[in-house]
């Protein structure tokens, strides 16, 4: 905090371009011009992380001719399609501990710290991506290599000011790289159903089906199912299962048919 705070103090005393809070009444509309005219257009990254890949995932609990038992209240035959979304986000991170220097206060870099992308700039032709520093408004730009422009900038009304004071990178080869981490949403199952044993009731097996329906699992439809107690072949949802033995407490089966 103590860096960020000379540092920003530094900034502002030297080549400041704006002369502080006071300027926002002085100077009203007539910043966004100077700002247009003076800086450098932003095209901002979104801040939400990139979708890179969905994908439906099957998941059933059962396998054919495979012996299998389930208590009362639990699944028999549970079958659900899932949307899986996979999301990609970039940040960067210095490859080695180092800082810019310059006349006034160093700005120390730990390989420990990562930093997010704003968006980015043209200079000159050439590309820099803005860089958040831990000073809100202030910003480190870097080329494509991750190597570091020689000014910091202030972001105003849109546009990137560049700062008077000049920095230069120590070790000379102290850069940010990039950083990649993805993250897997799964949704709730969009399609398939459940099928849960209920017990035995005047003689016969009773089962609770619930069908999954238009990727909300809270709009399916229930329906109780039942069967004559004794083993043999039944059928749900075109599944069939082989009763071996069956309890109000549990139900001994067998799928044989998909």
């Amino acid at each position: 905090m103590k860096k960020s705070v000379l540092l920003a103090a530094v900034l502002m005393l030297s080549g400041c371009l704006y002369a502080g809070d006071w300027s926002e009444e002085l100077l009203g509309p007539r910043k966004d011009v100077f700002a247009a005219a003076q800086g450098h257009w932003i095209s901002y990254y979104a801040q939400e992380p990139e979708l890179t890949k969905s994908e439906l995932v099957n998941e059933k609990n059962y396998h054919l001719n495979q012996s299998m038992s389930s208590p009362r209240g639990y699944s028999v035959l549970n079958n659900k399609i899932y949307r899986k979304d996979v999301y990609r986000e970039v940040a960067v991170r210095p490859n080695k501990n180092g800082f810019l220097s310059s006349a006034s206060i160093p700005y120390k870099f730990s390989v420990k710290d990562k930093f997010d992308l704003l968006g980015e700039v043209s200079i000159n032709g050439e590309r820099y991506r803005l860089v958040a520093s831990d000073m809100p408004e202030y910003v480190f730009l870097i080329n494509d290599r991750g190597e570091f422009y020689h000014k910091m900038g202030q972001i105003r009304s849109g546009f990137v000011i560049l700062m008077d004071p000049d920095y230069l990178a120590r070790p000379d080869d102290l850069k940010l790289v990039n950083v990649v981490s993805a993250k897997t949403n799964q949704s709730k199952p969009v399609q398939g159903f459940d099928v849960k044993y209920d017990g035995v009731n005047l003689d016969r097996l009773w089962f609770t089906y619930y069908e999954f329906n238009d990727g909300n699992a809270t709009d399916g439809r229930f329906k109780k199912l039942s069967f004559p107690n004794k083993p043999g072949l039944i059928e749900i949802n075109g599944v069939g299962i082989r009763v071996l033995n069956a309890s109000d407490d549990k139900i001994d089966y067998m799928v044989v048919k998909e």
